[in-house]
């Protein structure tokens, strides 16, 4: 049975709209704030840059040996939207996909960031909670990331 649920994630990021998008798109800046935790690794290898229509193969896990491997399916990349859709597989087998859709505002020197992500776990509640609890961990690294 496919588990659904809606994440809704609202932040005042310090940067510039601009700089936002780049650190949302941007393999260099990604594989620092983008992983569902600090004892984890991203590697994203030999990829086209983030446009509409391209689709990105990274793999995420544990440092050493990230075996989940993750599908970006760049969808909208304007200078106030990101929109993707992400499959994660292991073993082989897709156990979520998602839907991310960011929406960004300048408020003064910061950006005011709405995200709104539809979660669709093939694997039960357990990969909802531990996608929740990933993409928490991933926006505070980004707005750490920006701040530094």
């Amino acid at each position: 049975m496919t588990e659904t649920k809606t994440l809704t994630f609202t932040r005042t990021l310090p940067a510039t709209p601009a700089r936002v998008i780049a650190a949302l798109t941007s393999v260099e800046d990604r594989t620092i704030w983008g992983t569902p935790s600090p004892d984890m690794a991203l590697l994203i290898k030999d990829q086209p840059a983030a446009a509409p229509g391209v689709r990105e193969t990274a793999n995420v896990g544990p440092v050493g040996t990230p075996y989940v491997t993750v599908f970006t399916d760049w969808v909208i990349l304007t200078q106030d939207r990101v929109t993707y859709a992400e499959t994660l597989e292991a073993e082989g087998a897709a156990f979520a996909t998602s839907l991310a859709d960011f929406q960004l505002a300048e408020d003064g020197p910061n950006t005011a960031l709405s995200l709104t992500v539809t979660v669709f776990s093939f694997a039960g509640e357990e990969a909802l909670s531990e996608v929740t609890q990933g993409w928490t961990n991933a926006l505070n690294a980004l707005s750490t990331h920006l701040d530094a």
